[in-house]
């Protein structure tokens, strides 16, 4: 019994179409094959020119990690933490969140080229949110391990809920501030309709509160407890959802510039925008088969 050998097929040519000696169409020859027509061998594909994509630290900026913990404010925010409404498991959830805007900031915008040309202190001021809210939170994950009384449960819970409602009220204040010198009065609007829902998403804290500690009624309470968490979780996820825009948005026109600006230093044009994070690819494919060239009509 005789065993087939394999041979690997070379890689086809992605050159000029056109072969060096005789323009004959070389499309679908491989790599170092020779040309039909005149036996001129099949040259390398010429490699892809550099493309300047700027600095390549500038993603590391933490920025977008800081944007997506948003979302687990509307936890604490919506007052979901507080007595009858949810278990612990939210509650140790949404401390990813304050955790996660913290690392971020430490590990990522510190060393970030975007600092250098960020909106005058934004940084800063999301960099103390998050370090006073972090330590609510972790006040109130050390409640609920139970390395603190129970007595003091309630005051740490309704503290961590009003300082998230508090970092995402200011950080749309200071995000509107920011966009009010924009052409495009979109993001503006936005992070003014984020604000107003984060002071209203605290109001509804503060009553839901109130009314527990008040107790009227049972069944007042409860309704009004139902009633205070379900405009809780709609403001919140307003003003959550117009912070995470804005803290996007920001780190998009940092980059934005930063590029532009490192294409001057180096005297090249900047790339588009839709183009800056694409590898260059071949736009279009190669046949398998070479196309033939057409016959001329004197030589038949």
């Amino acid at each position: 019994m005789t065993r087939r050998r394999w041979t690997r097929t070379p890689a086809t040519s992605k050159g000029p179409a056109g072969c060096g000696g005789c323009d004959y169409d070389l499309r679908g020859i491989p790599v170092g094959g020779r040309c039909p027509e005149c036996g001129t061998v099949v040259p390398e594909p010429p490699a892809a020119p550099a493309v300047d994509r700027g600095r390549p630290d500038h993603r590391d900026s933490g920025l977008h990690v800081v944007a997506a913990c948003q979302y687990l404010a509307i936890i604490p925010m919506s007052g979901l933490l507080l007595p009858g409404c949810a278990g612990p498991t939210l509650g140790v959830i949404s401390v990813f969140g304050p955790v996660g805007r913290l690392v971020a900031l430490r590990s990522g915008w510190r060393r970030s080229p975007l600092r250098e040309i960020e909106p005058e202190g934004l940084g800063p001021l999301l960099h103390r949110l998050a370090a006073v809210e972090t330590c609510f939170a972790v006040a109130y994950l050390a409640v609920i391990i139970g390395l603190l009384p129970d007595l003091a449960a309630f005051p740490i819970l309704t503290a961590y809920a009003v300082m998230a409602t508090i970092s995402v009220s200011v950080t749309n204040f200071r995000l509107s501030r920011i966009f009010d010198g924009w052409e495009f009065q979109l993001p503006a609007l936005l992070a003014r309709l984020g604000f107003g829902a984060g002071c209203l998403a605290g109001l509804s804290t503060i009553t839901i509160i109130a009314v527990w500690i008040a107790r009227p009624n049972p069944d007042i309470t409860a309704m009004l407890g139902v009633i205070g968490v379900a405009f809780g979780i709609i403001t919140s996820l307003l003003a959550v959802f117009a912070a995470r825009d804005g803290i996007g948005r920001v780190e998009a026109v940092l980059i934005t510039d930063l590029i532009e600006a490192h294409a001057e230093e180096i005297g090249r044009e900047p790339i588009p925008l839709a183009d800056r994070f694409r590898s260059p690819r071949v736009s279009d494919p190669l046949p398998i088969e070479p196309e033939r060239p057409p016959v001329r009509k004197d030589l038949e």
